[in-house]
């Protein structure tokens, strides 16, 4: 990729792009001087430069990917020149440096309320990274969707999140980062690293403390957490418990597509597996949902978890298409 090009991609997504070399950049991928090839090498330098490891994509979600940025060419490339054309607005008002093309994720905005939200969707078995622009970066996993306003970082730096999410959050004491969840829950931060998992069909809303402080707080209650503390919040019950993690990477290791269970029913264990690779789980008989499993998995093939489910209970397990069945030998 020239070093033209390249210059055209940071001005688009800096949003300092003007008319003139926004209809360059398209007339360039006209001239396939911008393949899916040099998309990939390019944001892979990107993440080498910002010290991040973005997770492996098999070739199916790559190509999946590099249709839809050509989508949104071909669509809106009719509107050029003249005026800025839907996807260079959305960029422009983002104003973040992601993985765009390449993750397997959408980005929309959307008005809601009387107030336009720029909501970041993620698709089951992918994963995805935010910089928002004030400098934090949000690391997001399957399953899981993030809203916030385009004036993020001028008024407030809050956000809403479904879903699980591990953020990295630029000091502001003036000016606190606020996520939101479901259930009136919110984590205050001023400068800090910390993950939420908050999934609708979760019984519970865990948030982990890696570094700084935190405050976790609703209407009932209000914690502040330290470095290698954990609090979950079950919202059917209205209740709430703290606890110290001896090894605090476990919160995270989805971000290195390791498993780490503790007691956990296979219930949830499938739920996860639905999220990360996008298939349904169902069970021949209600008492298999129970059954409760602990470990560490580093090599998580979808084939390689549930062969290793099976080999240390009495279950095997059946595949159609994408829907997978449980049942006892």
């Amino acid at each position: 990729m020239s070093d033209e090009i390249v210059k055209l991609i940071e001005k688009f997504l800096s949003s300092t792009i003007s008319e003139e070399e926004t209809d360059s950049l398209l007339h360039a991928y006209q001239q396939e001087r911008i393949s899916e090839k040099q998309l990939e090498d390019y944001y892979a330098d990107k993440w080498r430069d910002a010290g991040q490891h973005p997770s492996k994509l098999d070739e199916e979600s790559k190509e999946k990917a590099w249709k839809r940025f050509r989508m949104h060419i071909r669509q809106h490339a009719q509107t050029l020149p003249g005026r800025k054309n839907k996807w260079i607005e959305i960029a422009s008002v983002a104003a973040v440096a992601i993985l765009f093309f390449m993750l397997g994720f959408s980005l929309h905005l959307v008005r809601g309320n009387s107030q336009q939200e720029l909501v970041v969707m993620v698709e089951n078995g992918q994963k995805a990274s935010v910089q928002l622009p004030d400098g934090s970066h949000v690391r997001l996993n399957s399953a899981s969707e993030l809203r916030y306003s385009p004036d993020f970082g001028k008024k407030n730096r809050t956000v809403k999140l479904m879903g699980e999410a591990y953020f990295d959050v630029q000091s502001d004491p003036n000016n606190p980062f606020i996520v939101l969840t479901r259930a009136n829950l919110q984590v205050k931060a001023l400068g800090t690293k910390f993950n939420i998992k908050s999934y609708p069909n979760d019984e519970q809303i865990t948030g982990t403390l890696i570094e700084g402080r935190i405050e976790v707080s609703n209407p009932m209650l209000s914690e502040v957490l330290d470095p290698n503390e954990q609090i979950s919040f079950y919202p059917k019950g209205l209740r709430f418990s703290k606890s110290r993690i001896d090894n605090i990477n476990e919160a995270i290791f989805w971000m290195t597509d390791q498993f780490v269970f503790d007691k956990e029913t296979l219930e949830n264990i499938a739920k996860t597996l639905e999220r990360m690779y996008n298939v349904t789980i169902s069970f021949a008989s209600p008492d298999i949902k129970e059954i409760q499993y602990s470990g560490k998995i580093k090599n998580n093939s979808m084939e390689n978890v549930l062969n290793l489910i099976t080999v240390v209970s009495p279950l095997q397990y059946t595949m159609t298409g994408s829907h997978i069945t449980f049942s006892k030998k």
